[in-house]
């Protein structure tokens, strides 16, 4: 099995390789202005197909918030070397963040709306898993032919998936199963999460007056973590939400 990968990975690195000189050759990059063009006019019907109704104008589509105060997000992300792909996730407006002054942020606005609970598309999140160079989720801005037909394509294949998720992550309860499975098999990810499963856990448990277990999953967040202040700042605000 590990011979077949090892070729597979050659075969891979070679197509990547091939792919870059044929850029380099045709290369005319899509800029700010030509790629926001575009994203409307193919990304934009299709995310509203599946209740995005909003964009920013720049990079995210998203919903209104449904009744348990949550809105499903997408967002658009660049790469390093002329391509990018598509994070999605949920925004609540029960639950901040902390700002680089140690303020607690929510984001309840159109204007403020970020993905908290994070995901990558499959392709991305599994090349990212594999080491590999073939990310079948990528956007190509090479060049404006390309950058359309790349972005038809992962759109359209991935629309089916995104439409699954945010379906089977509609409510509180479903939230809670799908974080608590999320804690158990994570993801692969470089370094830690800045908004962690275990942080939106907490404000979860918060909302349903669970604060015995909202606080157990703060702490779990902050338990490898050297942020005293943050950390005080959330046991704060949770006991604040206690007496309220």
């Amino acid at each position: 099995m590990n011979f077949f990968r090892k070729i597979k990975d050659i075969i891979d690195r070679r197509k990547a390789i091939d792919e870059i000189y044929d850029d380099i050759k045709n290369l005319d990059e899509v800029l700010l202005e030509k790629r926001l063009e575009i994203l409307n006019e193919i990304a934009t019907p299709k995310f509203s197909e599946i209740g995005l109704n909003n964009w920013n104008g720049k990079y995210l589509w998203f919903s209104d918030f449904n009744e348990d105060g949550l809105k499903f997000v997408v967002e658009y992300n660049v790469f390093k070397g002329f391509g990018g792909s598509f994070s999605f996730g949920i925004c609540y407006d029960f639950i901040p963040t902390i700002s680089s002054q140690k303020k607690l942020t929510y984001h309840r606005t159109d204007k403020s709306t970020k993905i908290i609970y994070y995901k990558r598309l499959q392709g991305w999140q599994k090349s990212y898993e594999n080491n590999s160079p073939i990310n079948p989720d990528k956007i190509s801005t090479v060049n404006e032919e390309k950058f359309r037909k790349s972005l038809t394509n992962v759109v359209e294949n991935n629309i089916p998936k995104l439409k699954k998720w945010f379906d089977e992550n509609e409510t509180i309860e479903q939230n809670i199963t799908s974080l608590l499975s999320e804690i158990k098999n994570p993801p692969y990810e470089i370094g830690r999460y800045i908004i962690s499963f275990e942080y939106i856990l907490g404000f979860i448990n918060a909302k349903k007056n669970n604060f015995d277990f909202a606080e157990f999953w703060i702490n779990k967040h902050f338990e490898n973590r050297s942020d005293e202040v943050g950390q005080n700042l959330i046991l704060d605000k949770l006991k604040a939400l206690k007496k309220s």
